[in-house]
């Protein structure tokens, strides 16, 4: 269970047995996997450093009693193995009721070393062996004062990034406490290996450690959390120049393989779980580039309305003529075209629309809602404006359209108006050469699914089309206008009547450039 943070929100996720288990079993094997085992179980210490009423110390706790029987022919307990920590002081003492139990099963003398203590901010002053952990998951979004408490803080002004998650204070701290050759075993979500706000914690763990061991379930493995997207990982602490732990073995749902410590991380420093083969073939990818799509198109997000209610219909108003626009949703997206049939409106009110009388008698109803808009707050809008209605070029210019999320990559070309909402992602032209069409073939080829599918953000098995990993992804766009051309043609006639022939032909040309 993790629960080490001072709130009236419960925290607390039990760590399902089989799941301590897995997170125990791969520490201790890398542990005791050299060197005298009665040596090694004298000198262990292992801590959990948020240990909540303890599924994992007492999984180790058992293990470790089992063992001194093998090793010292009678069972017995060092009270110097285990140390728990946990801000919750009612959980220790349930921990420690159960410990109890544990040492009457087995007829010995024992008590565990638990300390009513906030771990983050606690001086450690001792190096430890292993690291068990499955630590509280919670953004900075709605809990702004436990980061603001961290912030302030030697340890937290050296690893805060804005937007991340708490979780990681707990690895950061974790990998400070190891010593050479120590074992940190932890269960958290997996979202972190790829997040914008997780940069000092990869480089963190690049420069001191090997992975040694990956489980990435990508979906909750707790009943009460259901969400989420979890992860067992096992890292080594020591120099990431020695790479004696270089291979190692990633179960990836459904997949094994093997991949290795230098070639995960790409270029942007984001962790990477394919195998060395995809890993080959990604780079290839990235080597090949002549460019990245930022540097030929701009990617924006779609409109925010901050009160759809107020602004979005279901059927044309007549007295509103003037400022409604028809409006789609991400799901009028498809491979290559979109569906114009639209079954929404919006009053489309920007900074350069002179609101009539009758709109602002009918906003009225919710004008309490409407100024209560951050932008209306800050005097950056109008308070009967859309909160975040963008440049309108992007909605009537020609342009490539895309999901936000999305299982797959289907993007499509546009050249009517299509305003959208915030799911939707738009691609315009950066210059006059640019062809969207060539583009677009791109974008809708395996070739970019299997690099975004590696490097880009994704949440289970959906795609998360955002803006930075989309301006991020490296293209093949040629100067020879007649390669260009050869696709765009290709694209156009996908446009017209999609067909798996010629989508063969755009994938052949695609894979041939990279």
């Amino acid at each position: 269970m993790h629960s080490n943070l001072k709130t009236s929100t419960n925290y607390k996720v039990y760590t399902p047995k089989r799941i301590s288990r897995l997170i125990l079993s791969k520490a201790v094997s890398s542990y005791f996997s050299c060197g005298d085992k009665k040596e090694k179980l004298d000198n262990l210490r292992m801590v959990d450093i948020s240990c909540g009423t303890g599924n994992l110390i007492i999984e180790a706790l058992e293990f470790l009693i089992r063992m001194s029987k093998h090793v010292y022919g009678t069972y017995t307990y060092n009270e110097n193995w285990i140390e728990g920590y946990d801000i919750d002081e009612e959980a220790l003492g349930i921990l420690s009721s159960r410990a109890k139990e544990v040492f009457e099963k087995y007829g010995i003398q024992g008590q565990l070393k638990l300390y009513n203590e906030n771990s983050l901010l606690y001086n450690f002053d001792k190096k430890y062996s292993i690291i068990l952990g499955n630590p509280p998951y919670f953004g900075e979004k709605n809990n702004k004062d436990i980061f603001v408490e961290m912030k302030i803080t030697e340890f937290g002004q050296k690893y805060y990034e804005a937007k991340m998650d708490y979780f990681y204070f707990f690895i950061e701290k974790g990998l400070d406490m190891l010593e050479a050759g120590g074992v940190l075993s932890y269960i958290t979500t997996n979202y972190w290996l790829k997040a914008d706000s997780a940069t000092k914690l990869r480089s963190k763990i690049r420069n001191e450690s090997n992975f040694i061991y990956i489980n990435n379930y990508n979906k909750s493995v707790f009943k009460n959390a259901m969400g989420q997207h979890n992860m067992v990982f096992v890292l080594k602490k020591g120099s990431s120049q020695i790479k004696s732990q270089n291979e190692f073995k990633i179960v990836d749902e459904d997949r094994t393989y093997f991949s290795n410590n230098k070639d995960m991380y790409n270029h942007n420093g984001k962790i990477i779980l394919a195998d060395n083969k995809t890993i080959s073939v990604l780079n290839s990818i990235y080597r090949h580039r002549t460019h990245f799509l930022t540097d030929l198109v701009n990617v924006n997000q779609g409109i925010v309305s901050g009160c759809d209610k107020a602004f979005v219909f279901t059927e044309f108003i007549e007295d509103f003529s003037k400022h409604l626009k028809a409006f789609y949703k991400n799901k009028d997206i498809h491979r290559y075209v979109v569906d114009l049939n639209n079954k929404f409106w919006i009053l489309y009110l920007d900074k350069e629309t002179a609101a009539d009388k009758v709109i602002l008698e009918y906003l009225e109803n919710h004008r309490k809602k409407l100024e209560e808009r951050r932008e209306v707050k800050k005097n950056i809008i109008n308070w009967w404006e859309l909160q975040w209605s963008r440049d309108e070029k992007i909605f009537t210019s020609p342009k490539i359209v895309g999901r936000q999320r999305n299982k797959t990559n289907n993007f499509a070309y546009v050249e009517d108006d299509f305003y959208g909402s915030a799911d939707i992602y738009y691609l315009t032209a950066k210059h006059d050469w640019v062809n969207l069409h060539y583009i677009l073939g791109f974008l809708n080829s395996r070739v970019f699914y299997e690099w975004f599918k590696a490097n880009g953000k994704s949440k289970g098995h959906n795609l998360e089309l955002y803006s930075t990993p989309l301006k991020e992804t490296p293209i093949y766009y040629p100067e020879n206008s007649k390669k260009v051309e050869y696709v765009s043609q290709l694209v156009k006639k996908q446009i017209q009547d999609y067909s798996e022939e010629v989508q063969e032909e755009i994938e052949k040309y695609f894979r041939s450039v990279q």
